[in-house]
């Protein structure tokens, strides 16, 4: 289907046809639109988890409003949010920076000098401000994933009612390294899909001339 009609489609699927599951092509190419989606600076502040193991799903359900998406989903995608990689320059700032095709040493400490001002800078350190600001980015990542699996006609939920602490410490997370930022699963519509509501384009739209 087209953009539109994907976009039609996708709605918060609340419960999936657990007999029916996502191909691995079909799943490689969700995983794929999460990998390509920009970033702030470039710097991709996510990592996602795929939790397949049922009994990991029920802890998780357990900590997230007992949904039933959680478990009766095809493909379960938990992303991580980074904290510590991205407070400063250091091992996976300087990993991002050194991938580019031009790496005359000039360039490269430029770049670094930038990436240092702006994240000292704007951030101080405080991993709480880093980790708000590493979820938006994992907020991206999601949006096109859900966006790529509806075209395939293939449904999904974002979700961010769950218990952070529990969840983080249910996956054995240190959370002054990387964070839940948000769950999406990802199957096949059970029931017939709700009708779907949004304010009309005048009400959401102003123009500025």
């Amino acid at each position: 289907m087209n953009f539109l009609e994907a976009m039609k489609f996708r709605h918060a699927c609340k419960i999936f046809d657990e007999n029916k599951k996502i191909s691995a092509g079909e799943f490689d190419f969700i995983l794929e639109a999460g990998r390509l989606s920009p970033s702030s600076t470039g710097l991709e502040q996510w990592d996602f988890l795929v939790v397949q193991n049922p009994q990991l799903r029920q802890k998780i359900r357990a900590v997230s409003w007992d949904q039933p998406q959680i478990t009766t989903c095809s493909h379960l995608v938990v992303i991580l949010a980074k904290v510590a990689e991205v407070k400063g320059v250091g091992k996976y700032v300087e990993k991002m920076i050194k991938r580019r095709e031009d790496k005359a040493p000039d360039i490269i400490g430029d770049r670094k000098k930038f990436y240092g001002d702006f994240l000292t800078g704007r951030f101080g350190g405080n991993d709480e401000l880093i980790y708000h600001w590493s979820s938006k980015q994992c907020y991206i990542a999601a949006a096109n994933m859900m966006t790529a699996a509806a075209s395939l006609g293939i449904d999904s939920c974002p979700i961010e009612g769950f218990d952070e602490a529990a969840l983080n410490g249910i996956l054995g997370l240190d959370t002054s390294k990387q964070r839940v930022a948000i769950v999406v699963p990802f199957g096949y519509r059970l029931k017939p899909q709700p009708k779907k509501y949004r304010r009309e384009i005048n009400d959401v739209v102003k123009w500025i001339y």
